[in-house]
């Protein structure tokens, strides 16, 4: 039996079969959707399963099991979704499990993918969150990417201008009168602890415009946030900005709009 739901969305059509794509919450998936999933594809499919590079889960049915195939991952609150144009499965790297962590990666992701997963844009969104800058997601090559960083600066009147905080800076974003230089320091707070000179404010840096694929670009960065709730309201404005002026990618949205432009948009809208 045929179902009768919107095929573009979560269900890739091929002649012979259909590639179902589940939409997985950003982090984990438990031991009960696990053997579903287990159960579906040996019993309806091929008894194969792949691992998406946005860390979802797809698999092959004949076209006549899919109504039957969606209830039952339905019953493990498993849906389909992230294809077409929509926003797709926000990516999230392990956060909190892991020792460079800054910030609740995972935490945030849910939330994004919770308000936003499967919304409408003129083409495909992808998000992706980083707990930390060494960008185990790569949040500067996609449309929208976060990164939990540290804002350093340096207290002037306790520093006795030594130098040694040139020595251990790898990154070299030091200069000679001892301020930091913003366009090299990653913010990943390596230096703090080291010398109470050094002052670190935690925030979310968010990143525009990126994309991976064959012609790859560099997102740009938009505005440091300090908390997931304003992070969820510039998703929102920035999304509803590109519904309604947007024609290509996020990229191109962002080059026709100008950074600057969206930049001072946004600001207005926080401060």
């Amino acid at each position: 039996m045929h179902c009768n739901i919107n095929l573009k969305y979560g269900v890739i059509m091929k002649k012979d079969y259909y590639t179902l794509r589940i939409s997985l919450k950003p982090g984990f998936i438990n031991a009960e959707q696990l053997k579903v999933i287990a159960y579906v594809i040996e019993k309806f499919g091929n008894n194969k399963a792949h691992i998406t590079t946005r860390q979802g889960i797809e698999f092959k049915i004949p076209p006549e099991y899919l109504e039957d195939v969606e209830k039952i991952l339905n019953s493990v609150n498993l849906s389909l979704g992230s294809t077409g144009n929509r926003v797709r499965q926000v990516v999230s790297c392990v956060g909190l499990d892991c020792y460079n962590a800054i910030g609740d990666a995972v935490s945030l992701a849910r939330k994004i993918h919770e308000e936003f997963e499967g919304v409408w844009v003129p083409k495909k969104v992808k998000i992706n969150v980083s707990g930390c800058p060494n960008s185990c997601t790569f949040h500067r090559f996609c449309d929208i990417g976060l990164c939990y960083r540290y804002k350093i600066s340096i207290d002037k009147n306790t520093c006795t201008n030594c130098g040694k905080c040139k020595d251990f800076c790898d990154l070299n974003a030091i200069d000679w009168k001892h301020k930091i230089i913003r366009d090299i320091c990653t913010g990943e707070g390596r230096c703090v602890g080291l010398c109470d000179v050094f002052k670190a404010e935690r925030v979310i840096s968010m990143f525009v415009g990126g994309r991976g694929g064959r012609i790859h670009k560099e997102g740009k960065h938009l505005i440091d946030l300090k908390n997931e709730d304003d992070v969820l309201f510039v998703i929102d404005e920035l999304i509803s900005l590109y519904a309604k002026f947007g024609k290509g990618r996020m990229a191109d949205f962002v080059e026709d709009y100008g950074i600057e432009n969206l930049k001072n948009n946004i600001k207005e809208l926080i401060e």
